[in-house]
């Protein structure tokens, strides 16, 4: 069987995994058992450390060496042409929830350690870390820091071509206030903070308020609900989606439109300029703001927002703009982390001729994103791919793909990847 084929094999199983928090399965701690069983028969050393952490390894002596990878996915959203959770190919392309992001990499670098495991030649010990909260605040990452032994090297193969060089900062915020409005029953909106929501349900006390919301917008309309539509995409470029909050706030007359509301619409400006946050960098670009989940129910606001800042910005000052702006809501810091910027670029411009060499038209210069990748815990890790620049994934959209082409590419690049890790690591 060759390489592909193995791949396509083994991500068809996980793609089947409803990987994420809100699907009312218990599918984050299923995948990583239902990995590391795999794993185990075929002769990895597995190691299950918390529902949400594990991983796989390679060789039991040298220098640790580890390729961190994640199992969870966010919300399929709608509008899918076909089932997110079927891993379905299609005219040479493969479609299904997390091929890209990032079950597809985790497939290729299981089946490429388990072809150097049949060779057994090894001086370095490979491991795979498998986490299934990294779409929700990498906590299990940040578990593996305390709990389990640092690799010396490696990359997270979690992002783009030729390589990420820096990670925005970023903070997961929790809002929360107590407002009556005597016309709504409640609002619902967001599954993920770290998605624009692309669905906003709101319901009414009596039909008779209808007449002071436009009903133009309305993808669903029952009795007293209503359902507007937006356009879901990644929250490190909320401007390429629509959140769907805020085309149902165009569609409420401003006359009923409460206080809460109207200081809600200030995260509708996705640079947060208005609220002192807009801050542009040479390298990273602006500020984001992206509030992905929005709730109000039994006269409760739940608002939680995602907020991703360079090097000109720091947690404090995020969180003081925030705390003046919305002076009578209570704020809560769910998660946070650093601006991540890889200082030795030794393995990293070994990897950028690498890439090159597969490449040599393509002249992208290092990326710096807004993007969190597990690369932000370890010192001077990068993210190394899976997407090729001008190559649309619709990762965190509706019908994420992925070419047959691009994979046959990636398990030629990250084959040869792993081993110029493996000689660095030797030289350590």
């Amino acid at each position: 069987m060759t390489l592909l084929q193995e791949t396509i094999d083994l991500l068809k199983k996980l793609v089947s995994y409803h990987s994420y928090p809100t699907s009312n399965t218990t599918d984050q701690e299923d995948i990583l058992d239902f990995t590391l069983e795999y794993c185990s028969e075929l002769g990895f050393i597995v190691k299950k450390v918390t529902s949400t952490l594990g991983w796989v390894q390679l060789g039991v002596e040298g220098p640790l060496v580890a390729f961190p990878v994640h199992l969870d996915v966010v919300p399929p959203g709608n509008g899918w042409a076909t089932n997110p959770f079927t891993l379905v190919e299609q005219d040479r392309t493969l479609y299904g929830r997390g091929v890209y992001d990032n079950k597809g990499p985790v497939s290729v670098m299981i089946v490429l350690l388990n072809e150097l495991r049949k060779r057994n030649r090894e001086d370095v010990r490979l491991r795979v870390i498998l986490g299934a909260q990294e779409e929700t605040g990498m906590e299990c990452i940040q578990q593996y820091i305390l709990l389990e032994e640092k690799p010396v090297t490696g990359f997270v193969p979690d992002a783009m071509f030729p390589i990420v060089l820096g990670e925005k900062g970023r903070l997961h915020l929790l809002l929360e206030s107590k407002e009556e409005i005597t016309w709504l029953d409640e609002i619902l909106v967001g599954e993920q903070v770290n998605s624009v929501p692309d669905r906003a349900t709101i319901r009414v006390k009596n039909k008779q308020e209808l007449d002071r919301i436009d009903l133009t917008g309305v993808s669903s309309h029952v009795d007293e609900m209503l359902v507007y539509q937006g356009v879901s995409a990644h929250a490190a470029k909320p401007s390429v989606g629509k959140n769907a909050f805020f085309v149902l706030m165009a569609a409420i007359d401003p006359s009923i439109q409460s206080d809460k509301m109207k200081n809600l619409l200030q995260f509708s400006d996705l640079n947060g300029e208005g609220i002192g946050l807009s801050c542009p960098e040479s390298r990273f670009g602006n500020t984001t703001v992206n509030a992905g989940i929005i709730n109000f129910k039994e006269n409760k606001w739940h608002v939680e927002v995602d907020i991703r800042f360079n090097n000109k910005l720091n947690q404090e000052i995020v969180l003081r703009k925030i705390q003046q702006f919305f002076s009578d809501w209570t704020v809560k810091v769910l998660n946070a982390k650093d601006v991540h910027l890889v200082e030795n670029r030794h393995l990293a411009d070994q990897l950028i001729s690498l890439y090159r060499r597969y490449y040599p038209t393509d002249q992208t210069e290092p990326i710096y994103m807004g993007g969190s990748t597990y690369a932000s815990y370890f010192d001077n890790f990068t993210a190394f791919g899976p997407r090729f620049p001008d190559t649309r994934t619709h990762a965190h959209g509706k019908n994420e793909r992925m070419k047959l082409s691009d994979l046959e590419k990636l398990i030629q690049i990250y084959k040869d990847a792993i081993q110029i890790v493996i000689e660095e690591a030797r030289k350590i």
